[in-house]
Parts: C-alpha cells; sequence; structure tokens
C-alpha cells in the first residue's frame, strides 16, 4: 500500500470524511472488517461517497483496507490480503465437503473491508481496542464495487494483480468515447488551441462519468475508457457529456462531437504500465462498437440494450429512440447486432 501522507479530497467528500473521522474516533463501536455499505447506512451517507472517503482515508493512513476471498459455493473465506498484488487467479476451497479449484472473480468471490490503523488507535486514546464488525444483513462490498469509484483510480492505480497473475471479472460495463474529427480539429486550430479543448472535453466527460457511477480507467490520445456496473449509467454518462458539449459550443469555440460505445462482458484485471487495466473480449468490442457511432448518439451492443430497456421499467419517463443494425466488427468471427441510440435520456 501506498505511503500515508495528507492530501486534499475532492470537496464533495468532506461531509462524508468528517463524519468518517467522528465515527472513528467513539469507544465502543466497531473499528475493525467494516462493510462500507453499513458504514455508509450508519453514517447516512451515499454508499458510493462512502467508499470514495475510505479511499481517502486509507491514503491519509486512518483505515486500512483488506481484500477477502471467498468461495463462490460454500461462503468459506479463502484468504486474505493486504493488496491486490497479493491475489491469485486461481483459489483452492479447502472446506470438508467442497474442496474445489475455482478462478478468483472480483465480482463475485473478492469482498472488501475497512479496520481503523493501530497508528488511529493509539491517537484516539484506545490502542488495545479491536472490535470486529458483527451485523451480516447488508451485502458486502465487492471488489468491483470499489474498482468503480473515481478515488480508487486516482489513489490507488498501482493496486493491480501482479505482473503474472490476471484477476477475472464475470460481468463489467466498459464506455469508449472519442472526439470525431480531432485530425482535423489539431490541424484547423493548431496543437495548442485543440488540446485546450480536448482537456476542457475530459472535464466534462470525467464530471458525467463520476455523476452516473463510474470511473475513468484511462485516456488514449482524446478517447476515454471508462467502467460501470450499470449499462443504462454509462449510456446516461455519455449522453449528458454530448449535451453538454453541445450547450458549452460557444464556449469552446465550436461544437465538439463526441462518439461513445458500450458494451458489458466478462474481462481480466492485468497489470498494464505498472497501472490496473482491463483486458479481454469484452474490451476489445466495446472500443469496436465506439467506431460505428456518428456522434450525438450511442451504439450499444444487445446485453447493454437490456440493461436501459430494465431501467426504463424503473424510469418511465426515459425517451430515446433505437436503431438496430448489424455490423461487422474487427477481430471478431461473426457480425454483431448493435443498437444505435438516440436522443436525451431524461432523469
Amino acid at each position: 500500500m501506498q505511503e500515508a501522507a495528507k492530501i486534499t479530497p475532492p470537496e464533495e467528500l468532506s461531509v462524508p470524511l468528517n463524519r468518517l473521522q467522528e465515527y472513528l474516533t467513539q469507544w465502543g463501536e466497531p473499528n475493525m472488517r467494516l462493510n462500507p455499505r453499513w458504514l455508509a447506512k450508519r453514517l447516512d451517507v451515499n454508499e458510493r461517497e462512502m467508499l470514495g472517503a475510505l479511499a481517502y482515508a486509507v491514503r491519509n493512513g486512518t483505515v486500512e483496507m483488506l481484500w477477502e476471498a471467498y468461495c463462490p459455493d460454500c461462503g468459506h473465506c479463502l484468504d486474505e490480503f493486504e493488496s491486490l498484488r497479493d491475489a491469485v487467479s486461481q483459489i483452492e476451497c479447502g472446506n470438508e465437503g467442497c474442496q474445489q479449484y475455482y478462478d478468483m472473480h472480483l465480482d463475485r468471490d473478492v469482498h472488501v473491508t475497512f479496520s481503523v490503523t493501530q497508528r488511529m488507535r493509539r491517537k484516539s486514546g484506545r490502542p488495545g481496542e479491536v472490535i470486529p464488525l458483527t451485523d451480516n444483513t447488508l451485502p458486502p462490498t465487492r471488489g468491483l464495487d470499489l474498482i468503480v469509484i473515481p478515488a480508487f483510480w486516482d489513489l490507488f492505480a498501482g493496486e493491480c494483480p501482479a505482473a503474472n497473475e490476471t484477476i477475472r471479472i464475470g460481468r463489467v460495463v466498459i464506455l469508449f468515447t472519442d472526439l470525431r474529427g480531432s485530425t482535423a480539429m489539431y490541424a484547423d486550430r493548431g496543437d495548442a488551441r485543440a488540446y485546450r479543448l480536448v482537456r476542457d472535453h475530459f472535464a466534462i466527460l470525467f464530471q458525467a462519468i463520476d455523476r452516473h457511477r463510474g470511473a475513468v480507467i484511462k485516456t488514449i490520445g482524446d478517447a476515454v475508457m471508462a467502467t460501470f456496473t450499470s449499462g443504462a449509467d454509462a449510456v446516461r454518462a455519455a449522453f449528458d457529456s454530448q449535451v453538454e458539449l453541445h450547450a458549452r459550443a460557444n464556449d469552446l469555440g465550436g461544437e465538439l462531437v463526441l462518439k461513445a460505445g458500450v458494451h458489458a462482458g466478462a474481462c481480466l484485471s492485468v497489470t498494464l504500465n505498472e497501472r490496473l487495466d482491463f483486458f479481454g473480449t469484452a474490451v476489445n468490442t466495446a472500443a469496436r462498437v465506439q467506431t460505428l457511432s456518428d456522434g450525438n448518439d450511442v451504439v450499444i451492443t444487445d446485453c447493454v440494450l437490456a440493461d436501459l430497456e430494465e431501467d426504463a421499467e424503473d424510469s418511465p419517463h426515459s425517451l430515446y429512440s433505437v436503431e438496430t443494425f448489424e455490423a461487422t466488427l474487427r477481430g471478431l468471427p461473426a457480425p454483431t447486432r448493435v443498437h444505435r441510440i438516440s436522443g436525451l435520456i431524461l432523469h
């Protein structure tokens, strides 16, 4: 884990961080193996904000993070590790009556808990007070739930599997975006001005991704790769960005047209350039689907459309149009059915 050093968190995390800090100094309260969902409910804050606050608390040395691997069949705890670098791709359950080997999945088998550091306990005047959380009524926080938090990528992008290990994710949503005509923009406006526009567009896109419960994995030139747990959230983030870019066209000196593609599926979490990254067919498919976008639309696959339709049942005021067609995507053996989503999704 990175060395603890005081850093300034974003303003939106000030309330959950203050409540967390106050809670951690209270006597007689659970302070070990804390479930972030339980903490969020106890402190009356949003779960996603709680995870962001905990990421900063780890970075500042107030709490420490523990990853726990569980058997997907019998629920037996198989392993504990302080860093993903200590995780292994295959786990064995030695529980009597089970004794199976499994490929470890971040979204199925790995839970994350947090404990007060010894330094914090000494500072609070209770160095020997260790009270594990015993309330198991709320679902655990999965490894995937943590890595779709922007604060995790900001602070712990180096928290990744060892170079020779890959950890599976059973299902994750991948959004790819790109600016239409960016090569011509650099030629027309000059490198310095075009780069400023690209940075402005990044700011808009990053805020929309965070607002819709996603996290940016990386940028590639003026393209963005982001991850979500919901396809509907990814589509909303893309649409919101497109709408804001259109609304700010005068301020930006011309409209920047955003292309977007979304796919969901299994992938591997890997280490690339000493950072956590995602790899596999699902990632490649999302990148290829993005190339089908004309701009100011979002092209999605069947699985993402299912997410969107399920979400529409809960949000009946969502409006959009769908154009369905088949496309041959480079690297894939058969044509893929995709859907061009147009229109504004109302919240």
